[in-house]
C-alpha cells in the first residue's frame, strides 16, 4: 500500500472525533468509551548477531491508535469492542537492500479489531459467565498463555475464543474453560476496515485450555492447575513463488515456517508471599504429543525469588531460574520446548529478535536463564529496574537443517543480556518508558554471529 504522513494524520484526526461523538452524556449511561495513543521510537543494532549483514540494524518508528467502546445495559449482557490502527517507519533497513520483495519503509498500517465479544450471564443465580469472540487471554504472569498473534509485534494479542468461567466460593476457587479458534491471519471475520489482510501466526490454531485458580490453600498465595490442548495446521503462502513459508506483517516480508501436530500441557503454578518480605512464584508444564511429524516430549520450568528491601525507595531484588527444554538431535524424538501461546518479550525484547536464528519470532525454547535484578521507586510516579541474564543451551539444536550454520558445536553458552527500564506514569492519561538491553553472545552462536548487539526504545503513552 502506498502511504505518507498526512494520511496517517487524517486517520489520526477521524478516529480521535469519532471518539468525541461516542462520548456518553451521563453517568447512568450503559455506553462507556476511551482511547489510547501509544508512540514508540526503536533502535535495535545486530538483529541476528552479524554486523555485516545490510538488515543487521533497525531504527523505526511506530505509532498505535485504539478505540475502545462498552455497552452493559444490566448484569445478564454486554458488548466489547475495540478498533486499533498502527503505522510504523523504517528508517533502516534501507528499501533497497531488504532481501524481500514487498518491504515497505512507510507502512500505512492495518485497521482492525482486536476486541468484538459479548459477555453473558444467563442465569443471574449461578455463578457463571461467558466471553464469547475476539478477546484477550492472560493466564497466571503469561508464561505460556497470553499472545495470540506473536507476528504483529504487540500491535494486538488477541484470541478468537470463548471462555466459561464458573466460581466455586466455598473452596474461594474458579475454574476456566476456554476453546481458541485461532486464524493464520486477518482474513477472517472481523475483517481489517482497510482490506490489508496480514499474517497474524504461522499456522492455524485450535486448542482448549482447563485452568483452575485457588485462593484458599496457601495463605496470601494462588494455587493454579491446568490442561491444554493445541492442535496446528500448516498455513502455506503464495506472496512470492516459491517461498510458500513467508510471512507479512507490520510492513515486512520474512519467512517463518508453520507447526503441525497435536500438542498436550499439564502444569501448576504457585504464586505467594512467603513473608513480608519474601515472595515465591514457580510454574512448570510437562508437554506430549505430536510435532512436525515428531513425538513430543518436553519439560518446562519457570521461578522466581523476590526479597523486599524496603526503603524510601522501596527497593528490592529477585532471583529467577528458567528450564526449557531442548531437542537432542540424536534422538528420534522432539524434546524442544513449545511456548504454546506465549511468544512475546518476557524478560527480553532484544531477544525476540535473535531467536529466528534458531526457531521463530519470540520463540523461546531450548534455554537456561539464570537472572538477578534490582528495582526501586526512584520517584512517586517512575520505577527503575535492572537486571542481569546469563544465558545458556540445553542442546546444540535448532528448528531447521538451514538454521544449523547459525550455532556452532563449540559450547552452549548463549551470552551476557544486560536489560534496564525507566517506566513512569504521571497521572491517567500520561505515561511512558525507556528500555535499554545489551548482549554480548556466546560460543553457542556461529563464529560470524557473535557481535554484541543492543535495543533501545522510547515511548509514550496518551489516554483518554
Amino acid at each position: 500500500m502506498t502511504f505518507n504522513p498526512r494520511q496517517s494524520g487524517l486517520l489520526v484526526a477521524t478516529l480521535l472525533s469519532t471518539a468525541a461523538l461516542a462520548a456518553p452524556e451521563q453517568a447512568s449511561n450503559p455506553f462507556d468509551w476511551g482511547a489510547d495513543l501509544r508512540l514508540r521510537q526503536i533502535y535495535i543494532g545486530n538483529v541476528g548477531l552479524d554486523n555485516n549483514s545490510a538488515t543487521a540494524d533497525r531504527n523505526f518508528q511506530r505509532l498505535r491508535l485504539r478505540l475502545w467502546g462498552n455497552y452493559k445495559p444490566n448484569e445478564q449482557f454486554g458488548i466489547n469492542t475495540r478498533l486499533i490502527w498502527e503505522g510504523r517507519h523504517y528508517g533502516q533497513p534501507d528499501t533497497n537492500s531488504y532481501p524481500l520483495p514487498g518491504f515497505e519503509d512507510w507502512y500505512s498500517g492495518g485497521i482492525l479489531f482486536d476486541q468484538l465479544n459479548v459477555d453473558l450471564k444467563p442465569i443471574a443465580s449461578l455463578p457463571l459467565t461467558f466471553k464469547l469472540g475476539r478477546q484477550d487471554l492472560i493466564f497466571g504472569n503469561g508464561w505460556l498463555i497470553l499472545d495470540g498473534t506473536p507476528l504483529d509485534g504487540s500491535r494486538t494479542i488477541y484470541f478468537d475464543a470463548a471462555r466459561a468461567t464458573y466460581e466455586l466460593e466455598a473452596i474461594d476457587t474458579t475454574i476456566d474453560l476456554v476453546y481458541i479458534d485461532q486464524d493464520a491471519d486477518t482474513g477472517r471475520f472481523p475483517q481489517p476496515l482497510n482490506d490489508d489482510i496480514e499474517d497474524q501466526t504461522e499456522q492455524y490454531e485450535t486448542g482448549a485450555i482447563l485452568y483452575l485458580r485457588n485462593k484458599s490453600l496457601l495463605q496470601d498465595g494462588l494455587v493454579d492447575g491446568y490442561f491444554i490442548y493445541k492442535h496446528n495446521r500448516e498455513k502455506l503462502t503464495n506472496y512470492v513463488p516459491g517461498l510458500d513459508s513467508l510471512r507479512k506483517n507490520n510492513g515486512a516480508p520474512f519467512p517463518s515456517p508453520s507447526d503441525t501436530g497435536d500438542i498436550h500441557g499439564l502444569g501448576a503454578r504457585i504464586d505467594t508471599k512467603l513473608t513480608d518480605t519474601w515472595s515465591l512464584r514457580a510454574e512448570t508444564i510437562y508437554e506430549w504429543g505430536t510435532r512436525n511429524d515428531a513425538d513430543l516430549s518436553a519439560f518446562g520450568f519457570n521461578g522466581r525469588l523476590g526479597y523486599l528491601l524496603g526503603g524510601p525507595l522501596k527497593q528490592s531484588v529477585h532471583f529467577e531460574y528458567e528450564y526449557l527444554s531442548g531437542n537432542d538431535p540424536d534422538s528420534g524424538t522432539d524434546q524442544a520446548f513449545d511456548p504454546l501461546w506465549a511468544r512475546w518479550p518476557q524478560w527480553s525484547e532484544l531477544m525476540v529478535y535473535q531467536w529466528p536464528l534458531e526457531s521463530r519470532v519470540a520463540e523461546a525454547t531450548n534455554l537456561q536463564r539464570l537472572n538477578i535484578g534490582w528495582g526501586a521507586l526512584a520517584h512517586d510516579t517512575t520505577t527503575v529496574t535492572v537486571n542481569y541474564h546469563a544465558l545458556w543451551a540445553n542442546e546444540n539444536s535448532t528448528r531447521t537443517a538451514s538454521q544449523l550454520a547459525n550455532i556452532t558445536d563449540d559450547g552452549k553458552f548463549r551470552g551476557h543480556l544486560f536489560t534496564s527500564w525507566i517506566k513512569t506514569k504521571v497521572n491517567k492519561h500520561l505515561s511512558g518508558h525507556l528500555v535499554a538491553e545489551y548482549l554480548l553472545p556466546g560460543n553457542y552462536y556461529a563464529k560470524d554471529r557473535r557481535d554484541n548487539s543492543y535495543f533501545v526504545r522510547a515511548e509514550i503513552n496518551l489516554a483518554w
